[in-house]
């Protein structure tokens, strides 16, 4: 009877053992299973930021071609405006010239 008692105790045993192998198992399966989502899950949000990143950066540089661009219009109409000017002040001058030649001829 103690032998049969020691047999039993032996297979519960390898039993237990068996049981606790397919766990560890399982537990294997799914733990890869979870790291594999999280790397595909780490990818996208990569992925997602990398493409915000862009998206913002190309805002960013639409808006200072832009501002650029505003600024050159905006000194190109002031250097016109000055040119101008300057045409205007210099025909004014030109009939003092005509004048101050004329008076030193007469």
């Amino acid at each position: 009877m103690n032998r049969r008692m020691v047999e039993e105790t032996i297979k519960s045993i390898r039993e237990t053992e068996s049981a606790a192998e397919e766990i560890v198992k399982k537990a294997d399966a799914e733990c890869a299973g979870i790291l594999e989502e999280a790397s595909k899950k780490a990818a996208g949000i990569r992925d997602e930021a990398v493409r915000d990143a862009k998206e913002k950066a190309n805002a960013s540089l639409l808006s200072a071609k832009e501002v650029g661009e505003k600024k050159m219009e905006d000194a190109l109409k002031e250097t016109q405006e000055q040119i101008a000017s300057l045409k205007e002040a210099a025909l004014a001058k030109e009939e003092e010239a005509v004048a101050a030649v004329i008076a030193d001829l007469v």
